[in-house]
This record gives C-alpha cells, sequence and structure tokens, in this order.
C-alpha cells in the first residue's frame, strides 16, 4: 500500500444562507504530511455508510457537536450543547464497520466518544454537571495550540509507546462530554488527574486508539502529537 486513504466523516456547518459538508483542515493536514490520502465522508444519508466505508483504508473521527444521548439509551440534560443526529448515525455505523473489517482508526475528542459509543459504552453529557467532584478546566481558554493539563498514560498501552516511554504528558483540552462506561471492547489509557477518561485503545487489537484532547491543533509545535498521526498511517499501512 504506498498511500492510503483515510475516510473522514464530515460535520454540517451552516456558512452563510447554506450547509456545507465540513472537514477540519488540521486532520486533513496531519493526514496528509503523515502519508495518507484523506477523503470526506459526506454524513447527511446514514443508510450509505456501508457504501462509504468500501472507499477507505481507515477512518478517522474527528471532533465536532455533541453526542445525541438517544444513541446511548438517555434523555438530553440542559447542558447539552447542539448535537446532529445523523452525523452521530453514520459515524456509528461506519465505526462498527470498520470494526468487523478490521480497519484502523483513530478518534479524536468527540471521535473517542462516538467510538466508545458505537461499540457499547456512553458518556457524561457534561462533565461538571454529572462528575460530583471539581473537574480541570477541560474547556480551556488559553489558544488551543498550547497544552493546558496533564494526562498520565498506562505503563505498556500503545499511546505510550507512541510518546516514547512518557506517561505524563501535557495536552489540550476542548471538550464538556467524556467517556463513562467503558466498552467492553476498550481499554482506557489514559485519564486526567481528576479522574477524566482521556484516552482509549482497542483490547485484543492495535485497530483503535483515540484521544480525548486536539492532536491536529498541537502536531505542527510537538513532534509527539505529530507521532499520533505517524503511528494511525503505519497502523493502516500494516492491518
Amino acid at each position: 500500500m504506498e498511500k492510503p486513504i483515510i475516510g473522514i466523516p464530515a460535520a454540517r456547518q451552516l456558512v452563510g444562507d447554506s450547509y456545507k459538508n465540513t472537514v477540519n483542515q488540521g486532520e486533513v493536514a496531519a493526514i496528509t504530511k503523515a502519508g495518507g490520502v484523506p477523503v470526506l465522508i459526506p454524513t447527511r444519508e446514514p443508510d450509505l455508510a456501508a457504501d462509504y466505508s468500501k472507499l477507505f483504508d481507515g477512518l478517522l473521527l474527528p471532533g465536532g457537536p455533541d453526542v445525541a444521548p438517544r444513541f446511548f439509551g438517555e434523555e438530553p440534560l440542559p447542558e447539552m450543547d447542539e448535537a446532529d443526529d445523523r452525523l452521530d448515525a453514520t459515524e456509528i455505523e461506519l465505526i462498527k464497520l470498520a470494526v468487523a473489517a478490521g480497519k484502523p482508526m483513530l478518534g479524536i475528542c468527540r471521535g473517542a466518544q462516538v467510538v466508545n459509543i458505537a461499540l457499547g459504552g456512553d458518556i457524561y453529557q457534561d462533565i461538571a454537571k454529572q462528575i460530583a467532584h471539581q473537574t480541570y478546566q477541560h474547556h480551556q481558554k488559553a489558544p488551543y495550540n498550547q497544552g493546558s493539563h496533564y494526562v498520565d498514560i498506562t505503563e505498556g498501552s500503545m499511546l505510550q509507546t507512541i510518546f516514547q516511554g512518557q506517561q505524563h504528558v501535557l495536552v489540550n483540552s476542548y471538550h464538556h462530554q467524556a467517556v463513562r462506561k467503558l466498552s467492553p471492547q476498550l481499554k482506557l489509557t489514559a485519564k486526567a488527574g481528576d479522574g477524566v477518561a482521556e484516552a482509549v485503545e482497542s483490547k485484543d487489537n492495535n485497530l483503535i486508539l483515540a484521544v480525548q484532547w486536539h492532536p491536529e491543533l498541537m502536531y505542527k509545535e510537538n513532534a509527539a502529537e505529530y507521532a499520533i498521526f505517524e503511528d494511525f498511517i503505519k497502523r493502516v499501512k500494516e492491518a
């Protein structure tokens, strides 16, 4: 495989007086630099997920809006932000299809949450509301290309290998939802000092890595964050 095709589901965005299918340039640029070919996947027709899944070698689940709680059996809390159930339904189906086909995945922020939901877990709709103890500032006020708080990485994890053995890493933070009940197919491999989940990986293989932070906003200045994308492309080529 020379350059693997990386599917990236597109979010709906209102531009002027019409809606567009959009993907953040950060993910596109990072995948391109790492040697992949990013391909946008429209998400307005969830029934087409099986057709789209035939077009890519690996799947990147990017950041985006909140996940509609009906996908994990709950009603929305007042603290919920905007959600898009067509995006949710499309991504969930793409994840299930990728797992069935043995196609590697990288999840970013919302991507970590929706991967967990697709595989049987759930999330906090709002960590400030639903976690009893005081949490860190997970929606940072610092520039997003700068680290905000530290995460502790599990020894022996894929993520620790990517970070060349480091177990205490400074990351950025731009979220108010997070993984709660973990999918039976995943293991927690990083968490913040306040206990909030920060990374998950596949239990039995190396197909899935998903982080709660945004490496696509840090990779230009941080080689370790870029290594997340390099590892993803390597995993896709070896699958």
